[in-house]
């Protein structure tokens, strides 16, 4: 019986680590965008995963096992989720800019896999009915679309007042629950000693204390202590 138990173990952690990987292979989309193909497809490899993490084995009590397995992956998957950021990158993966400055990146558009269409309705459904009207669209980890558009397009806008505003464009991640973000704070130009600087005016001390920062195109550094 310990045999059968160490082998449902074994074939429910190889199980859910191959279907993190396939997951990640196939691609993200939000679940409300899940066609009925896709939806097959999530179906089909489920059952197929629980048939190979039970074998041959039906017992109603090895079933259970596997699911305690995976339960406990489960756990220690957002554990690790949140606490590290290269773990992450690497299950979610990054934001992935698909259009900038009103120029389609296609080839972003096919890492992605997501046609043209699939583009246009999500943008039609943020009332973004032209292209050159978007700034920036992002697709996000969990496969939604943020947009943010031209100044000049935006609600209210500018253009419409005759008022010239300042150019503030995406915030740059500098610090991520108490770590600092060397690629980030490489790209705009600053250094670590910068970065103490900036949340010593913050009355911070130490950048342990600092949930988030992130800073914007202005120069403008947002900073969220943690929560006591």
């Amino acid at each position: 019986m310990v045999r059968k138990i160490i082998e449902i173990v074994f074939r429910s952690i190889s199980m859910y680590i191959i279907l993190l990987i396939l997951g990640r292979i196939i691609g993200r989309k939000l679940i409300s965008r899940i066609t009925f193909y896709d939806f097959i497809v999530g179906v089909a490899l489920g059952s197929i995963a629980v048939r190979i993490a039970l074998g041959s084995q039906e017992s109603p009590f090895l079933a259970a096992i596997s699911v305690i397995v995976i339960s406990v992956l489960v756990i220690i998957t957002d554990y690790l989720n949140i606490k590290n950021f290269k773990f992450r990158i690497l299950l979610d993966g990054e934001p992935v800019t698909l259009i900038s400055n009103g120029k389609i990146l296609d080839c972003n558009l096919k890492k992605m896999k997501i046609s043209i269409d699939q583009l246009m309705m999500q943008l039609r459904e943020k009332d973004i009915f032209n292209i050159e009207d978007v700034e920036f669209a992002i697709i996000e980890s969990d496969g939604e679309l943020t947009v943010l558009p031209k100044t000049n397009k935006q609600l209210i806008t500018a253009g419409d007042l005759n008022i010239s505003i300042n150019y503030t464009g995406l915030t740059s991640d500098i610090i991520v629950d108490g770590k600092i973000m060397h690629s980030n704070l490489k790209s705009t130009n600053h250094d670590e000693k910068w970065v103490r600087e900036q949340l010593k005016d913050h009355n911070i001390r130490d950048v342990k204390e600092v949930f988030y920062a992130g800073l914007n195109a202005a120069g403008i550094l947002y900073v969220s202590t943690k929560t006591k």
